[in-house]
């Protein structure tokens, strides 16, 4: 087992509200502004066409579709690149560069996708420590940590470290325990982060799926739930069953650190389930497919007998079709084309994350409810959902997080 050395906690009393500041800082202050203006996209513009060559040679080996980077401009390669950043997969692109004929890729390019691999790198390797670092601390306290998504999920990948991080989710339980609808050990770990003065944000709040809080600069989630059983009819069931089959066991990052993951049954259904209420709830792209397409590579579809014919297997099928025709896969589901090129559609066209600059506080909540409803009406047949059931939701949503209802 590898050490690492153990890393100390950012003291003082830290706030998350500071935490999309770090989830942006990879883009860095001009990127952030880019990507939010990219929105014509379409799998016929040489961009798209390029990224997901790239991407489609990374994960299933074949060889890069050098038709699609012919005749293509600088403005091109700035604008794949954007898309690439937006969706956080700009590592996996960058592994099929190498690929391409000397001279293809413009310098500049090619020097900025390195430097940003170097802090893809970086980011993996300070991840690692700080997961490393609380499942010690924890498991001093006899309770073992459990890695949802995340390095988890990047084992599935040709180079792990090249799989772009977002938050680090966990899930704890006490040692030789099993959990039926919610973790045990959440509310011991939440008070051990704040005897170091960490702020945890929903902290102890009944229904939050998990509580937040910063560690040296990098946002960890504690789940207490594994899916918000408000969001749709089916989520309390999925819970439960996630529960049933969580089965975690060990595996071996690249630097040689040991980590529990869950059961390939789990991943199946919490991946799909992510996926899902990111495409009900706003915020589906890339980086889902991509992780989806690695997961059914590398273990297929395993889905619990107790969720088949339920809407999230549906959603599963949709787009583990979707990744067969985009990304090389070659893994057999039932086909709805309609349901698929909607799906596909909404990946390369993620909602706005935030309300265009200088809108009054009235314009700022006509636009987002504007949003809601329309991504209500895009998937109530597809989630089970019904207004009323979504309004409340989001009414709980706000209430729990006043900030976000002009915010984020």
């Amino acid at each position: 087992m590898n050490t690492i050395t153990p890393l100390t906690s950012t003291q003082g009393a830290v706030s998350i509200n500071s935490k999309n500041a770090n989830r942006r800082a990879f883009l860095g202050t001009n990127g952030v502004d880019k990507v939010e203006k990219i929105g014509n996209t379409n799998p016929n513009e040489k961009p798209v066409k390029m990224l997901l060559s790239l991407l489609r040679s990374s994960l299933s080996g074949e060889e890069i579709q050098q038709e699609a980077f012919k005749g293509a401009n600088y403005h091109d390669w700035t604008t794949m690149l954007t898309i690439a950043h937006r969706s956080s997969t700009t590592g996996i692109a960058y592994d099929s560069l190498k690929k391409l004929p000397k001279g293809t890729v413009p310098t500049g390019i090619s020097l900025k996708m390195a430097e940003y691999i170097r802090e893809i790198e970086d980011k993996y390797a300070r991840q690692e420590a700080v997961l490393t670092d609380l499942s010690k601390q924890y498991g001093e306290k006899g309770i073992e940590t459990i890695a949802l998504k995340g390095l988890g999920s990047s084992l599935n990948y040709p180079v792990p470290q090249h799989r772009h991080g977002r938050d680090i989710d966990i899930f704890t339980r006490f040692k030789n325990t099993v959990t039926e609808d919610r973790s045990n050990s959440t509310e011991l770990v939440d008070d051990m982060m704040i005897e170091k003065g960490i702020q945890v944000e929903d902290y102890r709040v009944p229904k939050a799926k998990h509580s937040e809080f910063l560690y040296n600069d990098l946002v960890v989630e504690n789940h207490k739930y594994f899916v918000n059983k408000e969001a749709m009819p089916e989520a309390k069931k999925i819970d439960a069953i996630l529960h049933k089959v969580l089965n975690p066991v060990e595996k071996t990052l690249p630097s040689g650190t040991k980590i529990l993951t869950p059961s390939k049954e789990f991943n199946t259904v919490f991946l799909a389930q992510h996926a899902f209420q990111h495409y009900a709830f706003g915020g589906i792209d890339l980086h889902n497919l991509v992780d989806w397409s690695m997961h059914i590579k590398q273990n297929g579809i395993c889905f619990p007998e107790e969720l088949k014919g339920t809407k999230v297997e549906e959603f599963a099928n949709a787009l583990t079709n979707v990744s067969n025709k985009y990304l090389g896969t070659n893994v057999e589901a039932p086909k709805n084309e309609a349901y698929e090129k909607r799906l596909f559609e909404k990946i390369l066209h993620p909602d706005p994350v935030r309300p265009p600059e200088n809108l009054s506080n009235y314009e700022i909540i006509m636009f987002k409810t504007k949003r809601f409803l329309n991504r209500f009406n895009e998937t109530k047949e597809l989630t089970g959902r019904s207004l009323s059931n979504a309004i409340i939701h989001s009414v709980k949503a706000h209430l729990r997080k006043p900030g976000t209802i002009l915010g984020i």
